[in-house]
């Protein structure tokens, strides 16, 4: 738990500058981090012996709901990021999700940019406690199995 919690604080770092208010992620105790573990739905990304990277992902209905990535800043550009993302897609997939959905900053390009390469696609934009926040969705079916649905 303390692995999760000192890599969020670590990814959320470079961002905090551009923000007006501190992140929830890093205002989230070990006890919550505790209980995601519990659920089965935090992550950890682990190269050789070390964890280096999380994310959180729940189904909400067909909706797969992709959170709190983030990655050791030393391990960043080695696709690790992208990985973690395909497997979220990947396991969401097997889980019958039709969709998978991202929050993130509006104030973060790179997070944005990021997610637009792995075929994310803006679908709004909200404002949450003084922040905005963009959310990106990707389709998990096939264009021809949509019309199914």
């Amino acid at each position: 738990m303390d692995l999760i919690k000192e890599i969020i604080v670590e990814a959320y770092e470079p961002i905090r500058k551009q923000l007006s208010r501190m992140p929830a992620a890093l205002e989230e105790g070990l006890g919550k981090i505790s209980r995601h573990i519990q659920m089965g739905d935090q992550y950890v990304g682990i190269v050789g012996d070390t964890v280096v990277a999380t994310m959180r992902i729940r189904l909400v209905g067909k909706v797969g709901v992709v959170s709190r990535v983030g990655i050791r800043q030393s391990y960043r550009g080695r696709r690790i990021g992208s990985m973690l993302i395909e497997y979220a897609e990947n396991l969401m997939i097997h889980s019958n999700a039709t969709v998978i959905e991202v929050e993130i900053y509006g104030v973060v390009e790179a997070q944005l940019d990021f997610y637009k390469r792995l075929g994310y696609k803006e679908t709004g934009r909200m404002e949450r406690l003084g922040e905005e926040i963009v959310v990106m969705q990707k389709s998990l079916v096939e264009p021809d199995q949509e019309s199914e649905f």
